[in-house]
């Protein structure tokens, strides 16, 4: 999934234990601009030049562990 490049975005993305890599893109104004791509496991897409976003470490837990919440 793709979204604005965003620190909100990034940020709730994080908190909720996905990856988050930044790539550029072309608007309808053919004008290139940055998105996330936002997906639970992107180090495929580390060996891309063009996309770029400092390593980071990633919380993540077995849904199986975790708590149901009303």
């Amino acid at each position: 999934m793709t979204y604005d490049n965003a620190d909100e975005v990034r940020e709730l993305a994080r908190r909720h234990g996905f990856q988050v890599r930044l790539i550029p893109m072309k608007n309808t104004h053919h004008a290139t601009i940055e998105e996330l791509v936002i997906g639970k496991d992107l180090t495929w897409m580390d060996s891309y030049p063009a996309v770029h976003e400092p390593l980071a470490e990633y919380k993540t837990e077995n849904v199986s562990t975790l708590e149901l919440r009303d």
